[in-house]
């Protein structure tokens, strides 16, 4: 089977297409894919972030993407992989009862690229945070449910052994 390349995981992810595909690959590919989609991201806010700080002192910069780092490693990153964890076991289990055989690895994968176009949403909301004090109540909720939406609409798809 040919792999697919990291940018076209996050497309094919976004739109929906080739989850089967996706899916049949090692679930290492799916955490090699997470974690680097997780820490370019978060390079990537984090110079976004300091760029408004360069006439600033080094002190205040350093205090500034210290707790900016923290917060979203905290914050953002447990929020990401609780969220894989438990719906990937809960589709395990749904698996199990309706007597289909499936891995684990199908459904942590499965979470895993389900997750990211909200993971995506999710760095934009953390981002405007940062830079306007604007917070979005709820958000942690919006982002999971969307989470569900894209692992229930191709749960079907890629369920068929």
């Amino acid at each position: 089977m040919k792999r697919i390349n990291f940018f076209k995981k996050i497309y094919y992810s976004i739109i929906g297409k080739k989850y089967k595909e996706m899916v049949e690959e090692k679930s290492a590919y799916a955490i090699l894919y997470l974690a680097i989609f997780e820490l370019g991201f978060t390079v990537l806010i984090s110079i976004i972030a300091t760029n408004r700080f360069l006439t600033s002192s080094f002190s205040e910069v350093y205090d500034y993407v210290y707790n900016f780092l923290a917060d979203f490693f905290y914050n953002s990153l447990s929020l990401t992989f609780d969220t894989i964890l438990v719906l990937s076991v809960l589709g395990y289990l749904y698996r199990l009862i309706t007597k289909n055989k499936v891995k684990y690895s199908k459904m942590f994968c499965l979470a895993t690229y389900a997750s990211t176009t909200a993971m995506i949403l999710k760095y934009i909301v953390f981002l405007v945070n940062y830079l306007t004090n604007l917070n979005i109540q709820y958000f942690n909720y919006i982002y999971i449910f969307i989470v569900i939406i894209y692992f229930i609409a191709n749960f079907n798809k890629t369920a068929n052994d």
